[in-house]
């Protein structure tokens, strides 16, 4: 049975691979904006070293060698 993550709104997550088109390096902290599938996916905004919004970042778990891993799958850039 798959585990249940207990991540919550405005709670603080590394977003685990760079994502270039955002300028968001491995590493970075976001804050998740929601989650679903009992944790297993988070949407998690991510900002500019300035503060600004600079976009979100969707991630899920997905089973891998070293057993489940976060991944992103889609990103979408902040339009101001």
């Amino acid at each position: 049975m798959p585990r249940t993550y207990t991540y919550q709104e405005l709670d603080t997550f590394p977003i685990p691979q760079d994502v270039p088109e955002l300028g968001v390096e491995a590493g970075r902290v976001g804050v998740v904006d929601f989650t679903y599938d009992g944790g297993r996916g988070l949407h998690v905004e991510v900002s500019r070293t300035d503060g600004s919004t600079a976009g979100f970042v969707q991630m899920e778990l997905r089973e891998g060698e070293a057993g489940e891993v976060w991944h992103v799958v889609a990103y979408s850039p902040f339009a101001s």
